[in-house]
């Protein structure tokens, strides 16, 4: 090696060095909250109107009083799958406290492959189709699945990306329930 080289060469591992051991290297929490203004109010939830499995469409602002609990989904997920059977358990427990889950597909396929998985999982909740819209207009949803917490007042109070367990979303709406009760 060139003396050029050798200086060059310990510039790059003196300066990654620096910046690995300078930096904040902390593990990304699951739950995030989202929405808020500098002042401290909640973002409305982005509203939307689709098709439903089980009826003509869908509004979401029509949920309003109840909170919400947004899940964007896909059949061929894996990680969606493997959450499906909790939601479903979480809809019939919590229902009668005013709490309703809603399953927002971006399956291409439509109705032709959301009607069976539905019916496979039992799904005990209203299960639309994304034609964009929810894709596009919820902040930080960067995959499936992601699920996004709407209060009573169709804010959005927190999101969850990635795939959910009782043990993640239970406190959370204990929490919002113990905020906004029925």
């Amino acid at each position: 090696m060139t003396r050029n080289r050798i200086i060059v060469l310990t510039f790059v591992l003196v300066g990654g060095f620096a910046f690995i051991s300078l930096g904040k290297w902390e593990p990304r929490k699951l739950d995030v909250l989202v929405g808020y203004w500098q002042d401290g109010r909640l973002q409305e939830a982005p509203d939307f109107t689709l098709p439903a499995l089980r009826g003509d469409s869908l509004t979401l602002s029509d949920y309003r009083g109840k909170i919400v609990v947004l899940n964007i989904w896909a059949t061929w997920c894996a990680p969606c799958r493997e959450e499906m059977p909790a939601f479903v358990s979480m809809q019939e427990q919590f229902r009668s406290q005013g709490v309703q889950f809603i399953g927002v597909s971006i399956d291409t396929g439509g109705f032709e492959v959301v009607g069976p998985f539905g019916a496979e999982f039992n799904v005990n909740y209203p299960l639309v189709i994304d034609d964009g819209t929810v894709d596009n207009s919820y902040e930080g949803n960067t995959g499936v699945p992601t699920t996004y917490l709407i209060n009573r007042k169709g804010q959005i109070w927190m999101y969850m990306p990635g795939a959910l367990s009782r043990a993640a979303l239970i406190p959370a709406l204990r929490q919002m329930l113990a905020a906004e009760p029925a």
